[in-house]
């Protein structure tokens, strides 16, 4: 379960029923043991309640903030996943000229905030160029971790590039490329924010 470094900012209004203004956990991906800030404003009297369930690899906890008033309440909840040493980024394909696939997504601060990276290896059986916080790197199939975005975070934007295997056709349903490329991320938590 995180450390609640509660960074609480309460600001509780009076007036007319409950409501909740604003309700911030962050960061909302860490690793275990990684401290998390919490911040709110509410109308009516707060209460806060933490229920945690496990998966494999990762484990949520759900923040619920709950604004009382007399005969009524509004609540917010937001959910913070803590990983084991090791994610799995899911990248969605599309076609780079006749011959090779793209796959791009940034990954924000906000959710991956406080997380850096140990080392990558390609998740897949095919080979790939790996472009994140401006390094280039190229994964081989089969081959084991690589360390050159070792220290940087995992938020910010990630694009990936490999060629099409003997056999895949774009356009054939039965031999399609893949419509997704897989990268198996080794993070190492650091405390502060990451920067993207």
């Amino acid at each position: 379960m995180p450390r609640l470094h509660l960074t609480i900012a309460a600001l509780v209004l009076a007036g007319c029923g409950p409501k909740i203004q604003q309700f911030d956990v962050t960061p909302r991906r860490i690793c275990a043991g990684t401290p998390v800030s919490i911040t709110f404003k509410v109308r009516g009297e707060p209460h806060m309640t933490v229920a945690r369930r496990g998966d494999h690899g990762s484990d949520t906890t759900t923040y619920t903030i709950v604004a009382r008033g007399r005969s009524d309440s509004a609540y917010s909840r937001m959910e913070v996943i803590t990983f084991a040493s090791a994610q799995t980024l899911v990248f969605s394909t599309g076609m780079l000229g006749i011959d090779s696939l793209i796959a791009a997504d940034t990954l924000s601060s906000e959710a991956w905030g406080g997380m850096t990276i140990d080392q990558v290896t390609a998740d897949s059986a095919r080979g790939m160029v790996v472009i994140h916080a401006g390094k280039t790197a190229t994964l081989k199939a089969g081959t084991g971790a690589q360390s050159d975005w070792h220290g940087q975070p995992v938020a910010g934007r990630w694009e990936l590039h490999a060629g099409l295997l003997h056999g895949e056709v774009p356009g054939n349903p039965a031999h399609h490329p893949p419509a997704h490329l897989y990268l198996t991320v080794g993070l190492a938590c650091g405390t502060g924010e990451a920067h993207s």
